[in-house]
């Protein structure tokens, strides 16, 4: 199973009180052979909601993103437009996972998402579709 981790979902992984929580799950499912993706915007989001940050904290945490994911994926010029054209606003990080054929968008959030379905959405405060 290829999955795409949204800066909503690394940012507590990062620095909250659920993050031993998220660990373990992320543990769990490299066992069942789930494969982890993101993109460089995501990471940008991270460091912009992280706020001010040591370099050697910067460090720290993208190399660990790159340990945990098997592909940081760049941001195309085609990802833009499909955002700005599609009607329903799915963001640039649902465009994204939904170019690289993930099957499932980590979330973690209290906001309600637009998705599309052809990508499954688990919100680790509740199950979306």
């Amino acid at each position: 199973m290829k999955v795409y981790l949204s800066a909503s979902f690394l940012v507590p992984l990062i620095q909250s009180d659920k993050k031993e929580t998220l660990k373990n799950l992320l543990l769990t499912s490299i066992d069942s052979n789930t494969r982890f993706f993101t993109s460089a915007y995501s990471i940008h989001l991270v460091f912009t909601t992280l706020g001010v940050v040591s370099p050697e904290k910067k460090k720290m945490i993208l190399r660990n993103l790159e340990d945990l994911t098997d592909q940081i994926f760049p941001i195309s010029l085609d990802e833009i437009r499909s955002e700005l054209l599609l009607s329903e606003g799915l963001g640039l990080e649902q465009v994204s996972a939904l170019n690289e054929g993930m099957d499932v968008f980590y979330h973690y959030g209290k906001d309600e998402m637009i998705t599309h379905p052809l990508l499954k959405v688990r919100n680790f405060l509740r199950e979306t579709n």
